[in-house]
């Protein structure tokens, strides 16, 4: 019966039918603690899922006492140190960063972190996630030195496991870049980007949208030094790729529209400018 219940309440959420998952989810817990008892850890399970229904719907304050019972179960019933206790102090920490309760957050992927290093090793795809997570609370608290660090790390364990020209390279770089820009380090930013753009040809091609989007990032970047010669063919060709695929009028696009119309503007492109903005005005945002 447990199982069965657990099994809809996931397809029904994975179908849009919310209401009705969060329902079954509740039922299914309550079957594990009548059924199991309370420290079993298939009540940790239906608490988890029902945990991740409610972070769907960004609902992290009814998500957080969950997941601290669950993690509480699993701690007992496997012990502090395995894995899958890892796996809910991620999770424990995502609710708190988004109730801004960075402290906590920190707090549970550290042990987290602990955790995984000592069970997979340094250079593993879960190690790696987890410090994705820490340096993006470190940047949310402008610790910006620790968060730098962990991305150099992350870029060594992505150079590890997938060599110099993965998509994933390509990511770690681009958070480096990001990271630098905040800090209104423009050229050491440009680096990174630059190298970000070479992965970014090859592994989705010149004519890809996500392509276009690392050319304007790399735009954006020459543009704050206003090295706008440079920049200009580069946003150029992003709008090309972006006319073919996925269209200018596509909502995806429609946020980066008015930046790009206001450099248009600064290089003495009026009519271009005011295309582009007139798109980004019409362009619903889903």
């Amino acid at each position: 019966m447990w199982e069965e219940q657990n099994k809809k309440a996931v397809e029904l959420f994975q179908s849009g039918r919310h209401a009705e998952a969060m329902e079954m989810a509740q039922n299914a817990l309550k079957e594990a603690e009548e059924s199991f008892g309370p420290e079993d850890a298939r009540v940790a399970t239906s608490l988890n899922n029902l945990a991740e229904m409610y972070r769907a719907q960004a609902r992290h304050a009814e998500a957080e006492p969950l997941w601290k019972r669950a993690l509480e179960i699993r701690k007992k019933a496997l012990g502090p140190n395995h894995p899958d206790v890892s796996t809910l102090m991620n999770n424990l920490a995502g609710a708190y960063f988004e109730l801004g309760d960075f402290a906590k957050a920190e707090y549970m992927l550290t042990g987290a972190l602990r955790i995984l290093e000592a069970s997979l090793g340094t250079a593993h795809p879960d190690v790696a996630t987890t410090l994705g997570n820490l340096a993006a609370v470190y940047r949310a608290q402008g610790k910006h030195p620790g968060a730098r660090a962990i991305y150099d790390k992350i870029l060594t364990i992505k150079e590890q496991i997938h060599g110099p020209h993965h998509r994933e390279v390509g990511a770690c770089l681009n958070n480096i870049a990001g990271l630098l820009e905040s800090q209104s380090r423009y050229a050491e930013a440009e680096k990174y980007y630059r190298r970000s753009l070479e992965i970014a040809e090859k592994v989705f091609g010149p004519e890809h949208p996500n392509f276009a989007t690392s050319l304007t990032n790399l735009a954006g970047t020459l543009i704050s030094q206003e090295k706008y010669a440079e920049a200009e063919p580069l946003v150029d060709r992003a709008i090309a790729i972006w006319e073919k695929t996925p269209g200018l009028d596509h909502p995806a696009i429609a946020p980066a529209l008015g930046g790009i119309a206001e450099f248009y503007d600064l290089v003495g492109k009026p009519a271009e400018a005011e295309r582009l903005r007139s798109l980004a005005i019409k362009t619903p945002l889903h």
